[in-house]
């Protein structure tokens, strides 16, 4: 039994091992966005990358700011006037 279990009795012929293509991946444009935009982006450096994305959540966040700023004014008058909710769109 232990050497079943320990595989001792056992002679492997080893076969090659299959090598598995890389696929080449498809460079064209996508749904309504064209290989100049895609390829822009592609070249962007990360400064600017980053920089642009500091920019959309400071403009996320002053959005968000306003709204609670609005309910509390909404909140503190005490009149039940409808505050506009913010729908949140897809995240990243």
């Amino acid at each position: 039994a232990y050497r079943k279990a320990q595989k001792k009795d056992q002679v492997n012929e080893s076969s090659r091992k299959k090598r598995r293509n890389t696929g080449k991946s498809a460079i064209r444009s996508i749904a309504g966005v064209s290989m100049e935009v895609i390829n822009k982006k592609r070249t962007e450096k990360p400064e600017v990358r980053q920089a642009s994305r500091d920019a959309a959540l400071r403009e996320i966040k002053d959005r968000a700011k306003k709204v609670k700023a609005e309910r509390a004014a909404a909140a503190k008058s005490g009149s039940k006037a409808p505050v506009a909710k913010t729908v949140k769109g897809k995240g990243r």
